[in-house]
């Protein structure tokens, strides 16, 4: 019994550091009530991101609300676009990778017009090889490449939120 807790003591007194430091796993954060419900504005027909929005604002308490006259506030985003770049050429003047880039830019406002979170850019970027031999293999990976991006940026949109309004 007493190795178990010599064992024990260091994983004990590490946790009572971390706490104490105020460190936070990351995605372990609420948003605050103030900004009560919120519609969330995404251009065009980019469906996944404002279900990946939804979902993320969702679970982080946020009251959300598919009508923008009920809405408390509102999360505007703009221009969300991917571009591609090719990175490197083979012998054979062929494409060997590319970069895949996603940008957009965003800012939180009540419905009175006032700024809560001030206009802010997300950009991100992937490399991407692509295989002649395994075409389908290289547009699984790219197709993978665009969601992975698109969870980032979600991920980065609801940080900045909740360090922004917290």
């Amino acid at each position: 019994m007493n190795r178990s807790m010599n064992r024990l003591l260091p994983l004990l007194a590490a946790a009572l550091l971390l706490a104490g430091c105020g460190f936070h796993v990351r995605g372990n954060y609420q948003l605050p009530d103030n900004v009560g419900a919120v519609f969330i504005e995404v251009p065009g027909y980019d469906y996944d991101l404002r279900r990946r929005l939804q979902r993320a604002l969702g679970s982080r308490g946020v009251r959300l609300t598919e009508d923008a006259t009920e809405a408390d506030s509102v999360l505007h985003i703009v221009n969300p676009q991917f571009a591609t770049r090719v990175l490197s050429v083979g012998t054979d003047a062929r494409v060997r990778e590319h970069e895949l880039r996603y940008t957009l830019s965003f800012e939180m406002r009540r419905r009175d017009g006032t700024v809560l979170v001030a206009p802010q850019s997300v950009e991100l970027l992937r490399d991407v090889t692509y295989d002649e031999t395994n075409v389908l293999g290289s547009q699984s990976e790219s197709s993978a490449g665009r969601l992975e991006l698109q969870d980032q940026a979600v991920q980065q949109i609801v940080r900045r939120l909740a360090a922004r309004l917290g």
